[in-house]
Order: structure tokens, then C-alpha cells, then sequence
């Protein structure tokens, strides 16, 4: 658990938009999993295995919304736990020892995909989201205080147009050649 919210953090920190909201989702799961493991019923956990469904549900989306490689990754090993809790549903034989390995298995490689999809994105050059969204922030509100000063929206619109973007370029409409 330790090992898990150090790379949430190092994603939440690092990482670009879908690596905080995977670390986000994550979180979130390791919080509620803290709660749902009390609830057993006969030797099985429903609670626990609707938690890795709508895990496994919202990992989907992701991977089919976002261009990349950790959320298939993702996808797939919240699938094998679903797999499992199926399994230990269908076949008594399976046993609760099965299940815990898995769930420590899985969130293993669940975390470290997590990780090297921030270390991919960090060497592919890419800009982590919070710098960018500070950025953002700070030329809107010395936007708006532009315009209070000078009292007029022109103003305004000028200095956001003159102030440099997060990639270095003027925040105004893009023009010819500028690629999203």
C-alpha cells in the first residue's frame, strides 16, 4: 500500500492529465478498499469485486478515450481480477489465498504500469499537467487584472495574446502550422 501511494503521488505530481486521473481513480480505490474488505459474505466479497468492476469500467473508457499504452495495460490487469473474483464464484476450489495473491499481484503490476506510464511521458518531453494549469491560471488572472486596470476587455484580450503559452508560444488563436 505504501509503495502504491508513492507512485500516486509521483503521478499526481508528474504525470500529464490521464496519468493524474488514473492515480486519482486509484486513490480513490485504495481508500475505498480500506472500507469494503470488512464486508464478507460465505468466504466472497461483492463489495470488493463491484469496487474492480467499476475500476475495470472506468479504465475502459479511458483507454479507448486516450492515446495511451499503460490503460490497455491497465484494462487488462483489472480484467484478470475481475476474472478472479468470477472464478472463485464459480469454482469453490479456488480459494481465498488465490484471491489475495492476485490482488497483490495485479496491484503490483497495476502500479507500475502507472509509474512507467509517467516515466514514458517524461521522457517523450511531455509537460506535466499542474506547471501547465499554474501557467494558465496566472495569465488569466494578470488578464483580468489588465483589464480592471485599464478598464476595457481590449486590453484584456491583448495581453493574454502577447503572454507566452505553456509550449513557449503566444496563448492567442492558433495560426497556420500550429498543431493543437
Amino acid at each position: 500500500m505504501v509503495f502504491g501511494l508513492i507512485v500516486y503521488a509521483v503521478a499526481w505530481v508528474r504525470g500529464a492529465r490521464p496519468e493524474r486521473t488514473g492515480a486519482g481513480v486509484l486513490l480513490l480505490a485504495c481508500l475505498l478498499s480500506e472500507i469494503t474488505y470488512r464486508w464478507e459474505v460465505d468466504g466472497h466479497y461483492p463489495a470488493g469485486m463491484v469496487q474492480d468492476c467499476v475500476r475495470l469500467l472506468i479504465f475502459a473508457w479511458m483507454s479507448f478515450r486516450m492515446d495511451r499504452w499503460w490503460l490497455l495495460v491497465m484494462t487488462a490487469a483489472n480484467g484478470l481480477l475481475v476474472l478472479v473474483y468470477v472464478l472463485r464464484l464459480v469454482d469453490p476450489a479456488v480459494s481465498q489465498y488465490t484471491l489475495a495473491s492476485a490482488h497483490v499481484g495485479l496491484g503490483y503490476l497495476i502500479d507500475l504500469t502507472l509509474l512507467f506510464g509517467v516515466f514514458e511521458r517524461w521522457l517523450s518531453g511531455e509537460r506535466a499537467a499542474a506547471p501547465a494549469a499554474w501557467a494558465e491560471a496566472n495569465r488569466a488572472t494578470a488578464a483580468r487584472d489588465a483589464a480592471r486596470w485599464r478598464g476595457d476587455n481590449d486590453a484584456a484580450q491583448a495581453h493574454i495574446a502577447a503572454t507566452p503559452g505553456p509550449a513557449g508560444r503566444s496563448a492567442g488563436p492558433p495560426t497556420i502550422g500550429d498543431s493543437g
